[in-house]
């Protein structure tokens, strides 16, 4: 997750929804500028400053976000919708002026057309607009602290599964799986809950279809395992009882 320096933090908006977390990478972005873009996306998205593809797809995704907040701004349509509407279309022509390639250190480096776009009056229009949009929202907020705990026990159970003698597909697909609600967790910046639960319905999915692979001992007792994290996950991600109830007989089911 990204730690901003005590000097440079600014007060960032609830990221229970799209719009709020597009505002606090927005911002995060401006903080960063000492560097050209690439050096900026890559400390915000903790991603290598060499590993163009992911820099670009995650500063793709902001544009997939931004729309996103339209859609949502729409199906509320809220009394100020078309100032909100506006807010995010203006956002997105900022995001299109960040350009790559450019120098380091210099006042052409890829971010100063963004920079000066993003005035504070935008910035504070979007936060109205991330203000509305948390009002209507049920979504929670995970702190990045139970985010890396949550890393951490995936890696744990993947550690746990290439050590136990099990199907060797049903291997394979728990380790994929696994792997996707992984980067489902450190992208919670970008996707949010939404796609941590998107993350965990695909990985009951895989399970569900896959269950003639579970045959002994061993392969029951590590899917348990998986079962547990996930409904650890469920419950910290607010899925509700029912969410929980329903993840148990799941269980029991392929687990027979």
């Amino acid at each position: 997750m990204v730690t901003i320096d005590n000097e440079k933090e600014s007060t960032l908006v609830s990221t229970d929804n799209v719009v709020g977390r597009l505002y606090n990478i927005i911002e995060k972005i401006r903080l960063n500028n000492h560097g050209n873009a690439e050096t900026a996306l890559s400390q915000v998205f903790s991603i290598e400053e060499n590993d163009r593809a992911s820099i670009f797809c995650n500063y793709a995704e902001l544009y997939r976000m931004a729309l996103e907040g339209k859609k949502q701004i729409e199906k509320h349509s809220p009394k100020n919708i078309d100032k909100y509407l506006n807010t995010i279309d203006s956002v997105i022509d900022g995001l299109s002026k960040i350009y790559f390639n450019a120098s380091k250190h210099v006042l052409s480096n890829g971010l100063e057309k963004f920079d000066s776009h993003f005035s504070v009056k935008l910035m504070t229009s979007l936060e109205f607009c991330a203000e509305y949009l948390s009002n209507m929202s049920d979504e929670a907020i995970l702190e990045d602290e139970k985010v890396k705990e949550l890393i951490v026990d995936i890696d744990e159970i993947i550690h746990d599964i290439l050590e136990c003698n099990i199907d060797k597909e049903l291997q394979q697909m728990l380790i994929f799986q696994l792997n996707n609600v992984r980067e489902s967790l450190l992208k919670y910046e970008l996707f949010g809950t939404e796609g941590i639960r998107n993350g965990i319905s695909t990985t009951l999915g895989s399970l569900i279809l896959n269950r003639e692979k579970i045959h002994s001992d061993n392969d029951k007792k590590i899917v348990e395992k998986v079962f547990e994290i996930i409904s650890k996950i469920n419950t910290i991600v607010s899925l509700g009882n029912n969410g929980i109830k329903l993840l148990g007989t799941i269980i029991q089911q392929i687990a027979e």
